[in-house]
This record gives C-alpha cells, sequence and structure tokens, in this order.
C-alpha cells in the first residue's frame, strides 16, 4: 500500500467515524475530532510515532516514512482508536 492510499483511506476512516459518532452523538473517542497541527517529537523504541498537541504527547502509527526533525510540524489524526500521523 503506498502513502498516497494509506493516507486517503485514513482521511475515510476519520469521516466516517466522525459521521457515525454524530448521528448517534456520542464522541468518537479521541482528545479532538478530526485532524489537528502538532509537533513531531520523535520515533520511540518501538517504533511509534510520538507527535505533542496542545501540550499532550500521543504515541502514533506513522504513515510519513521520510524522516523529519523534531518540531516539524505533523498532521495527528484519530480513528477507531487509534492516533496516526503525517507529514
Amino acid at each position: 500500500m503506498d502513502i498516497t492510499t494509506s493516507v486517503l483511506a485514513t482521511v475515510i476512516a476519520n469521516r466516517l467515524d466522525r459521521i457515525e459518532a454524530d448521528l448517534s452523538g456520542q464522541n468518537a473517542g479521541g482528545d479532538f475530532s478530526g485532524s489537528v497541527t502538532a509537533s513531531w517529537v520523535e520515533v520511540d523504541s518501538t517504533g511509534a510515532g510520538v507527535v505533542e498537541y496542545n501540550g499532550k504527547t500521543y504515541k502514533t502509527k506513522r504513515l510519513g516514512f521520510t524522516s523529519i526533525p523534531a518540531g516539524t510540524t505533523a498532521e495527528l489524526s484519530y480513528a477507531r482508536g487509534i492516533y496516526y500521523s503525517t507529514w
């Protein structure tokens, strides 16, 4: 699966989760809805991406495969119980 397909699948999953939550009157389960602009921190020892948003760090599934320095702007999304980061 290439990066474009992965990102598109994440966007679709996020949108479907949001629609379902809105229709049922429930929170989608994340700390925010949709996608937000976060700051890249690092790749931890387990290979998870770490980003910071509003003073809180999130372990994420990385969708970007290039190396970026700490502090770089990253997109943080939540879908189906998983936080995703991309840049």
